[in-house]
């Protein structure tokens, strides 16, 4: 379940879900700016008496700093912080926090607000007195390539004979390839919660600190997934989705077609009876981007109207279709027994998922969903009753008729589900209003 290092989305999907399950970003970056001062007085010998300058960009990993560097005063250091950045472009709640905190410290830290080369060049003398430098610039969401600013900044870094800390990786360097030309030279690296693919490069010079991220973070179908698919797929292409709802003889399920009615981008509703006898249907099912079948709809009927293998959402097991996903209820218990079982209930839905060669999302008690590589479990929020289980298949298709990974449409729909309010569930066109603004809160 989970792995010995971490990349740069997965890294951002359990910083979101782990805040969900109640542990907080100001939580987490209080652990890490401590374990930055343990470690770096640890390689010091001591606090008292040691120069640190902090070098802070105006991101988490920056707030990251800010906290290491409240900590190593308090520990007796004598600090000197550059933010790097304009205060007003301090770009998080946490980071901002902590950045007021050090600038109330006007007793124990020397803060200075170095936002161009000219200001960094008038205090280049500072790095020629310091024991250590503490690297908080970028961290894990950085982008390749590195304005003059913090080149200048880590060129200065490199040059003078001292202890050089990065905080979660260097910067300059890439989090999950670890490429750059220019980049923070590290004596030692403080790696946040686990490895990131960079500290390849550095294995005797990386220490792997917790911060106090919950395990189950790891494997929770939360809010993080949602992140994740919307970064990858951009907030538009929900607005273009594409879905097509066929069903047989009894009709379409009427809050699952008020929801899909009231979700963006267009589904097109269909009997199965009238793709024999309308073209336009035809072609609006054919060009769909998944098509969401109902229970009474026979898949081998719905296969020759279906040139493209587009992605079918089935909510009952079929070995007649190239590219299902399958969205099915159970009734089986499992919270009672969750801490003890959990991992053979992971390991039961990755061998469902394999079995049925098809992404699984199983709705119950506790969610399980697999994609066959990785499983997500999701036992937070409220159980989704059987009378609203189509909802999850229906939102579920329309997740991936914008584009997105069934695996993180599936944790989408379960972490959207499981936390809306019954009220809402009665009321198909304000759960879609739930639904958008949910991910309108995340993008």
């Amino acid at each position: 379940m989970v792995s010995d290092v971490v990349s740069s989305e997965d890294m951002m999907v359990l910083d979101e879900n782990s805040g969900y399950m109640g542990v907080s970003r100001l939580m987490l970056m209080e652990n890490a700016g401590a374990a930055v001062a343990r470690q770096l007085v640890s390689h010091l010998g001591q606090a008292a008496g040691k120069k640190v300058l902090v070098l802070c960009g105006p991101g988490n990993n920056g707030g990251d700093g800010l906290a290491a560097a409240r900590h190593l005063a308090c520990m007796g250091a004598d600090v000197t912080v550059f933010l790097l950045a304009e205060p007003e472009k301090i770009r998080t709640v946490e980071a901002r926090v902590n950045f007021e905190a050090v600038q109330n410290m006007r007793a124990s830290i020397r803060l200075f607000t170095v936002d161009t080369v000219e200001k960094l060049l008038e205090l280049a003398n500072v790095f020629e007195e310091v024991d250590a430098v503490v690297d908080a610039v970028l961290g894990t969401g950085a982008k390749p390539g590195l304005p003059d600013l913090y080149k200048t900044a880590i060129k200065l870094s490199n040059t003078v004979n001292c202890t050089r800390l990065a905080v979660d990786l260097p910067t300059g360097l890439d989090t999950d390839t670890g490429e750059g030309e220019t980049y923070f030279e590290p004596d030692i690296i403080v790696a946040l919660h686990m490895k990131k693919p960079v500290h390849q490069k550095f294995v005797e010079k990386t220490v792997v600190e917790p911060i106090g991220m919950p395990p189950e973070a790891s494997f929770l179908a939360g809010p993080g997934q949602l992140r994740l698919l919307l970064k990858k797929i951009g907030l538009g292409k929900l607005s273009s989705a594409r879905l097509a709802y066929v069903f047989g003889e009894k009709g379409p399920v009427d809050y699952v077609r008020d929801f899909l009615t009231g979700l963006k981008g267009s589904t097109t509703f269909c009997n199965l009876n009238m793709l024999v006898d309308n073209p336009e249907l035809r072609y609006a099912v054919a060009s769909s981007r998944a098509v969401l079948l109902s229970p009474d709809v026979s898949p081998t009927s719905i296969k020759p109207f279906l040139p493209r293998s587009q992605p079918i959402i089935l909510t009952a097991p079929t070995g007649f279709l190239t590219n299902p996903i399958y969205v099915l209820w159970s009734d089986k218990p499992m919270l009672q027994d969750f801490r003890e079982k959990h991992r053979d209930y992971l390991k039961d839905v990755e061998e469902l998922c394999r079995k049925l060669a098809a992404p699984v999302y199983v709705v119950g008690e506790v969610d399980m969903l697999s994609n066959g590589v990785k499983s997500l479990a999701n036992w937070l929020g409220k159980p989704i009753k059987q009378s609203h289980f189509p909802y999850a298949a229906a939102l579920v298709a329309w997740f991936v008729s914008s584009g997105a990974d069934p695996l993180l449409s599936m944790a989408s729909a379960s972490y959207l589900l499981r936390s809306a309010e019954l009220p809402l569930l009665e009321n198909p066109k304000n759960l879609a209003d739930y639904v958008h603004s949910s991910i309108e809160r995340l993008a």
